[in-house]
């Protein structure tokens, strides 16, 4: 299938004047807390800028570009002015409207420039793109479109070896998941009900305003289903043989399995390994073939997702600025190339002013603060950085010995990489850094496993208790807890960090049951097993009730069988013996 040549650039998400969050340590100046506040505008900025740096045919918006819940006025000027920079250098723009940017508000959107074309879902109607008398592009916000044919009915337009418009129109999971509850209602629904639920869509169908419709009609596929013969007038309908009553065959549409064409389709990056599930990449490839789609705008998620199929891609370029690290670390839209064959070329291109970056380090013992510093620059150095990059928020895990642990707090690394490394220039580009440190205690293995610090270790490292799935079965399976309580502590799960209470556990376990952290040495662990072994057993013949601080004492019920082991075999003879044995 032949096509003209043309690109554009798809975007989503953009939501414009929503603030982005950023975790960090430091204290915000003002002109951090304004570049925050703007980079959702900053981020729309750069799209505009790439439509008119790629020489885009036009730019295809596809939901979500403002937030109406908001009311924001800086949101409705930002899009104003993008809107007339494209017109003034004639490329169009197509809007498919989403749910926090619904039809209403477009609607009520005043003085939008002539550029700005807006699919409405009540609007059968394609949107066109013509070049030289020729329509090279059609937009939908419905699925079921095509051309009239002889007798002013409409079909899908044919294949062949004729140019054929680029077919551009919208889906989601949301709609997947409303077609099947449909169609589960319907192959239950009495005739009485399907009867009356298609003269409604009649009265729908006639009351969309002239403006927004031409004279010809669309072919829906939403006929009555026919049942089975000798089927009882009360029996489900059989919906494997759902046709439509006024046309049995659509003209162009290829057989079960087929596809029309040689549309290939290739992208600059992978296929993305998203959760796609079988029965809605079955309702993908039911939409494409018998809509003859070129390109379906995936709406509703803010990942990015590609999924190729025959004869069409499916493709959501997930968000321009993330609002916060949750979402994904980085914001783009897609630039989208179209060759003669029909071959789809995608490419992402950075538009976040802020992103997040996420470094783990293995830090040994002996590390001093400056060369920590050296290896967190060096480490930020090999990053690749976006043209759009303006600020990094980095999220840093260190993972180290108690005692490494413990002098780098004395020597306050948090402050000393705020101070150091505030800033940072690759390849000419200054980027603002903001840090946010977790140090994470190793495990310790003492050469007594059953001692209670060693039998402590163990448990708390089992870390996949501090999973979110794994604390929620704990909150619903509570019989204490009430259904207020468990929605409250459900509602919390999200921003619980796993790896943070895994090292507080530690450092805790370690003021409990370990005098001399310096014991824990990773390097030295081998050597000083021994030694660390005799220093508790020491540490327990001279507090053989418990430390006179108190802290054991917190967790003396938790691990009641384990410290009356330990008291059994408080003898000293006996204790000698099981360190002659160990050595």
């Amino acid at each position: 299938m032949a096509f003209a040549q043309q690109r554009f650039i798809h975007a989503a998400n953009v939501r414009l004047d929503v603030p982005v969050s950023v975790q960090t340590s430091e204290v915000l100046s003002d002109d951090l807390r304004l570049a925050f506040e703007d980079a959702t505008l900053t981020s729309f900025e750069f799209v505009i800028r790439s439509c008119v740096e790629h020489r885009v045919d036009f730019l295809l918006l596809s939901g979500n570009i403002f937030v109406e819940a908001d009311r924001s006025l800086r949101a409705r000027l930002a899009l104003l002015h993008g809107c007339r920079l494209l017109e003034a250098k004639q490329i169009q723009v197509f809007v498919l409207p989403g749910d926090a940017d619904p039809p209403e508000a477009w609607k009520a959107i005043p003085e939008l420039p002539p550029n700005v074309r807006v699919c409405y879902s009540s609007s059968p109607e394609p949107l066109e793109l013509s070049r030289a008398d020729q329509v090279i592009t059609t937009v939908s916000a419905s699925l079921w479109y095509g051309d009239r044919d002889a007798f002013g009915i409409r079909v899908i337009a044919g294949g062949g070896d004729a140019q054929q418009p680029f077919r551009i129109a919208a889906v989601s999971r949301a709609r997947y998941e409303e077609s099947q509850r449909m169609a589960s209602l319907a192959a239950s629904a009495p005739d009485s009900l399907l009867q009356a639920s298609l003269q409604n869509a009649s009265l729908a169908e006639s009351a969309v305003p002239a403006d927004e419709r031409r004279q010809s009609r669309m072919v829906s596929l939403s006929g009555r289903p026919r049942r089975a013969a000798g089927a009882p007038a009360g029996a489900p309908a059989d919906l494997s043989e759902l046709q439509d009553e006024e046309s049995v065959i659509l003209p162009g549409v290829p057989p079960e399995g087929g596809h029309s064409g040689d549309h290939a389709t290739a992208d600059a990056e992978s296929d993305t390994d998203g959760d796609w599930d079988a029965g809605f990449i079955r309702y993908i490839d039911e939409t494409v073939r018998e809509g003859q789609l070129s390109y379906l705008a995936l709406t509703g998620q803010l990942e990015r997702a590609t999924l190729r199929r025959q004869p069409g891609v499916v493709h959501c370029p997930g968000t321009t600025q993330p609002r916060s690290h949750r979402e994904v670390s980085t914001g783009c839209c897609s630039l989208v190339e179209v060759t003669a064959e029909g071959r789809v070329t995608i490419t992402a291109l950075d538009t976040s002013t802020v992103d997040w970056q996420e470094i783990e380090i293995s830090v040994g013992s002996g590390t001093t603060l400056s060369a920590m510093l050296q290896t967190m620059t060096t480490r930020l150095m090999q990053l690749p950085v976006g043209p759009s990059d303006r600020i990094w928020s980095v999220h840093w895990t260190l993972r180290c010995s108690l005692p490494v642990l413990q002098e780098l707090e004395e020597q306050d690394l948090v402050t000393a990489v705020a101070l150091e490394l505030d800033e940072l220039t690759v390849s000419g580009q200054k980027l603002r850094l903001l840090h946010s440190i977790r140090l994470i205690p190793d495990a310790w293995q003492l050469a007594d496993p059953k001692h209670l610090a060693q039998r402590y270790s163990d448990l708390v490292h089992q870390a996949s208790l501090l999973q979110p799935e794994e604390l929620q079965k704990l909150i619903e399976t509570d019989r204490e807890l009430t259904t207020g309580w468990r929605q409250r502590l459900g509602s919390l799960l999200p921003g619980v960090d796993c790896e943070r209470i895994l090292a507080q556990l530690r450092i805790d376990g370690a003021g409990w049951f370990i005098p001399d952290a310096a014991l824990l040495l990773t390097d030295a662990a081998g050597s000083d097993e021994f030694t660390a072994t005799a220093a508790l057993m020491d540490h327990d013949a001279r507090y053989p009730n418990g430390d006179p601080s108190g802290d054991q004492d917190v967790v003396s019920s938790v691990f009641e069988d384990e410290h009356e082991e330990n008291e059994d075999a408080d003898d000293a003879d006996g204790r000698a013996g099981s360190l002659r044995g160990t050595a």
